[in-house]
């Protein structure tokens, strides 16, 4: 999977003496699933759901990639614009600690993010808004996803409050501005609010069940409530597979064991939720030494450039 963007400005070669893994399990595909239906929808609805839930993300920028387990390391540049713009631009429509605050907190983990075997999972509002906006509105007017800018105009003035809009997207609202969006009609579902939280359901079902993949293997779902739940992980270009925690998205590499890792050659070799992701290292300028820190100049400071657990946390960004 490749993360570079239309503002792609070539970039400096950046050469680190080493390279280290850390998984980014945190992104959470499992997070707000539960459990899920063993029963399908009366139709199958989530077929062809990588390009109808995310156009111009994992589908135009390395799916295909993803799904093998591959990921080429965004531009050092491309995630400085991002972090500038998301470190100053103000009433950004996104969670409060998505990422780091500061410049180059923000960079050293966003960069290291997308370096990961994690990176096959990346926050799709930040792959899809944050690595190709040029300016302050340009990523606010992404990141809102077609909902109104005034949407939470008298709502949320003592906490966060979720709601639906009228087109179908899950809002949460936070001190009157819009904190999230969730484009529920972009991935084929519709926006409910359950215990007082709005989330994308692809409709009704009759029995909770536990978690189960779909039968097209491209969503994990869960009936709750007379709502089935889902997590799409076509969108990000991945699969739903089977484990002993339950199903999960993962890539179609090859079976390993988490957190061993290794080099060959200039390429690095995670894994991910159980399955092999391969980093090209080279691609940047990047070399592999399997479980040493590396270093590089990131705004102005020379720093350790670690790899920590991710904090896009929200798989559905």
């Amino acid at each position: 999977m490749s993360h570079s963007g239309r503002r792609s400005r070539g970039g400096r070669a950046t050469a680190l003496s080493s390279f280290a893994f850390a998984l980014a399990a945190a992104v959470g595909l499992v997070t707000g699933v539960s459990g899920v239906s063993s029963a399908e929808p009366r139709d199958d609805r989530d077929s062809g759901a990588a390009n109808s839930a995310a156009p111009g993300a994992a589908a135009a920028n390395g799916g295909n990639a993803a799904a093998a387990g591959h990921v080429t390391p965004a531009d050092l540049e491309d995630v400085e614009h991002m972090c500038a713009l998301l470190t100053a631009c103000e009433r950004l429509p996104l969670p409060s600690g998505i990422v780091p605050h500061d410049f180059v907190g923000c960079t050293r983990t966003l960069y290291a993010e997308l370096a990961s075997p994690g990176a096959v999972a990346f926050s799709l509002t930040l792959r899809d808004c944050g690595l190709r906006a040029s300016s302050c509105g340009e990523l606010r007017s992404c990141a809102l996803r077609g909902a109104k800018a005034d949407v939470c105009s008298g709502r949320g003035k003592t906490g966060s409050v979720d709601m639906c809009d009228g087109d179908g997207r899950a809002v949460t609202c936070t001190n009157e501005r819009v904190s999230l969006v969730r484009d529920c009609p972009r991935g084929g579902e519709q926006c409910v609010v359950r215990d007082g939280h709005a989330v994308c359901a692809l409709g009704s079902c009759d029995k909770d069940a536990a978690p189960a993949c779909s039968p097209s293997g491209t969503r994990v779902l869960e009936c709750k409530k007379g709502k089935l739940l889902s997590l799409d992980c076509g969108a990000f270009g991945l699969q739903c597979t089977s484990s002993a925690d339950g199903p999960r998205c993962a890539t179609q590499g090859a079976s390993c064991r988490e957190g061993t890792t290794r080099c060959e050659g200039s390429t690095a070799v995670g894994c991910w939720h159980g399955r092999e992701v391969r980093v090209d290292c080279g691609a940047r300028g990047l070399a592999c030494a399997n479980g040493a820190p590396s270093t590089t100049s990131i705004g102005g400071e020379h720093l350790p450039l670690e790899f920590p657990v991710s904090t896009a946390a929200n798989f559905y960004l």
